[in-house]
């Protein structure tokens, strides 16, 4: 018979907070540098925007669900917080090289 126990509050917590917090900076991330990439390649401001909302709500959703589907809280922090941090800082990077 397998026994799990349940998971506890402050972890949910934590869960919850990653798939919110840590999602929402990682969709920023993608869509900052998205729409950067896009226009530093020729594409038109207002259609790389368009494009990469669109895509912005697919993204969210996954990693919202990733979030609670990993085993590692931890690596779910690690790879949402760091990663849009890290897409943010390039595109950051990749826009002052276009000014």
């Amino acid at each position: 018979m397998n026994t799990t126990t349940a998971p506890s509050t402050a972890h949910m917590m934590g869960r919850i907070a990653a798939s919110l917090l840590g999602g929402y900076a990682f969709t920023w991330g993608v869509t900052t540098l998205g729409i950067t990439g896009l226009v530093a390649l020729g594409v038109d401001y207002h259609e790389a925007h368009t494009v990469l909302m669109l895509l912005a709500f697919l993204v969210f959703l996954a990693v919202f669900l990733w979030a609670f589907a990993a085993r590692s809280l931890t690596r779910v922090w690690g790879v949402l917080g760091l990663g849009g941090a890290g897409m943010t800082g390039a595109a950051w990077l990749l826009q002052q090289q276009l000014i």
